[in-house]
């Protein structure tokens, strides 16, 4: 089952409710971009000191870690890490 992106940035702000995500309500080409930009951001570690960043993989690896153990719903847990992987793989595809 696919679910929206609208959900599925519901799902990541459950998960990092510390991070500051608009709250407004967007459609859902508006909701990916943010999850993906959101995503981006967080695989490349740009909330951190420059000096203390940690490679895309290690940010990756500590990403499902924590999606993997929330109390979400096994099948949002899936897509959100679909999500993960797939900027992952954008990540990957303009780094070489």
């Amino acid at each position: 089952m696919t679910y929206p992106f609208s959900a599925l940035l519901d799902a990541y702000r459950r998960l990092w409710p510390n991070r500051s995500i608009t709250a407004e309500t967007l459609d859902e080409q508006n909701s990916q971009a943010l999850l993906y930009e959101t995503i981006r951001q967080e695989l490349r570690d740009e909330w951190t000191h420059p000096r203390v960043r940690q490679s895309p993989e290690v940010k990756f690896y500590y990403a499902v870690k924590r999606v993997a153990a929330s109390d979400l719903p096994n099948d949002v847990k899936i897509a959100l890490i679909q999500a993960y992987l797939t900027v992952m793989e954008q990540l990957q595809t303009n780094h070489t």
